[in-house]
């Protein structure tokens, strides 16, 4: 039984060695304020959540209980939601909305 070795194998040094250049590149500009842990992003964060809250209840109000302007009126704000990408947040709203315009119609 004979095994076959590669050509690979057989030679003392089967990959060049890369010798890759270094370079002294000189400090950043922005030293190493963004790799810091800052504990106001926590606080920021929190409130920002509320805000986003707020406006949720203020989005829920006028377009989804008002009808002020009427269903074209409705349906505009709906379709300004979805292309905006936060229609994931009124999901059951808008499915509200939709099927009061369709029972009315």
């Amino acid at each position: 039984m004979s095994i076959q070795v590669c050509a690979a194998a057989r030679s003392p040094n089967p990959k060049p060695e890369i010798i890759r250049r270094t370079a002294n590149f000189p400090p950043s500009i922005w030293g190493d304020r963004f790799l810091t842990y800052d504990s106001q992003d926590i606080i920021t964060n929190a409130r920002n959540q509320q805000e986003v809250d707020k406006l949720k209840v203020v989005v829920r109000r006028e377009v989804f209980t008002t009808c002020a302007g009427g269903f074209s009126h409705q349906l505009k704000f709906i379709d300004a939601i979805q292309r905006l990408g936060v229609a994931y947040h009124f999901e059951s709203e808008i499915e509200e909305a939709l099927e009061r315009m369709h029972a009315a119609f």
